[in-house]
């Protein structure tokens, strides 16, 4: 009986998380400007087209522009910069690393990733998550994006495709991870990402696809 009320209690107050994080935006408007966020195992991104940045950028994206200018669209992640630059696969992670990572707050990067044609066909073999902003969602989106930039100058090329990284604002420990910061970046356009499941990209994408019902 005892654990019988606590299973119903632990329900309720995920519930209730779920309820207070709760985005108001409109995900789906028509003639929107497209998003996707990404699952790449182990860490999670957002795509958005060329001609949304171009619309929104302020100085940071403006300098993404400017190093990629035969791109269509840019995918942008944040995580820790030793780890980062370490693992180019997810084969290449070793417990060191991860442990390093995840115990000691250490300094971030912003990697962006480029590519031309359509950014979902590109990450095919990666679970996507699209939405269709309106404006005013998406303008903060591009600025939340922005934030997670700590200086202009690109520190050295990314992971794949034609990316690079560049300094990152804030810094990566256990209690927040690539995931969170992709979760704070939703937030800020007010789709709901509860920081309680972006701890990992499993968490993160189980809550979007229970809030929203998108993905594949």
């Amino acid at each position: 009986m005892v654990r019988k009320r606590k299973l119903i209690w632990l329900v309720l107050a995920l519930l209730l998380a779920l309820r207070l994080a709760w985005g108001g935006a409109d995900v789906h408007v028509p003639g929107g400007n497209k998003i996707l966020v990404l699952n790449h195992g182990y860490h999670s991104g957002i795509a958005i087209t060329r001609a949304t940045l171009e619309k929104y950028a302020q100085t940071v994206g403006q300098g993404w522009l400017r190093d990629f200018p035969d791109a269509d669209w840019f995918e942008v992640g944040w995580g820790d910069r030793g780890f980062y630059f370490s693992v180019p696969t997810f084969a290449d992670v070793t417990f060191t690393i991860g442990a390093r990572a995840l115990l000691w707050p250490s300094d971030s990067v912003l990697h962006v990733a480029t590519g031309q044609g359509d950014a979902g066909q590109v990450f095919a073999a990666s679970e996507q998550i699209s939405f269709s902003l309106g404006e005013q969602d998406t303008r903060a989106l591009i600025a939340a994006l922005e934030a997670g930039s700590g200086g202009k100058d690109y520190l050295g090329r990314g992971l794949y495709l034609d990316s690079l990284f560049y300094p990152g604002s804030g810094k990566y420990h256990l209690f927040y991870t690539c995931n969170s910061w992709v979760a704070d970046v939703l937030r800020q356009a007010k789709i709901g990402a509860s920081p309680l499941f972006a701890q990992s990209t499993t968490g993160l994408f189980w809550e979007l696809k229970l809030r929203y019902g998108a993905g594949r």
